[in-house]
């Protein structure tokens, strides 16, 4: 075979080992910052469930505080909206049998407005904190009365 086809060949093959240690490396890399970036989104964040609920003479709002403690909760209302904030401090512990141990702690501050489907007197809101459920009930500004109609 020709020194020079060999040269040639073992040239292409050390190229073609660094491009493959290359995207070999690129793709830990990449995995690390998808990780990174998952702990950040999940762990860090936290956007609590809601319902409102609207009757005739109040709007009803129902959020999922779960783990979070009623003194630890800061509550502000206006005419048009609702904003929550809450610090958390959530460790959760794991044991199986008598050497694997878990924990895993997440803390930090939510925040979450939500817009009240029409205008309410925020001076008279009742709020109460029962299972991790916050619930707030604020009566409209503008009460309607609704009545049943029959058909004919």
């Amino acid at each position: 075979m020709n020194k020079r086809y060999r040269n040639k060949q073992k040239t292409i093959l050390d190229r073609k080992g660094l491009v493959e240690r290359m995207l070999e490396d690129t793709a830990r890399t990449i995995d690390s910052i998808k990780y990174d970036i998952e702990k950040s989104v999940v762990d860090y964040t936290f956007v609590p469930g809601k319902d409102i609920i609207e009757t005739d003479e109040d709007v009803i709002v129902h959020v999922d505080l779960p783990g979070i403690k009623k003194e630890d909760i800061e509550l502000k209302l206006t005419e048009t909206n609702l904003k929550i904030v809450a610090n958390f401090d959530i460790t959760q512990e794991v044991e199986q049998g008598s050497y694997i141990t878990f924990h895993d702690r997440k803390s930090g501050v939510m925040r979450r407005s939500v817009r009240f489907p029409k205008k309410v007197v925020p001076e008279e809101a009742e709020a109460t904190f029962e299972n991790g459920i916050l619930t707030v009930e604020v009566p409209k500004l503008e009460k309607t009365e609704s009545f049943t109609l029959e058909i004919k």
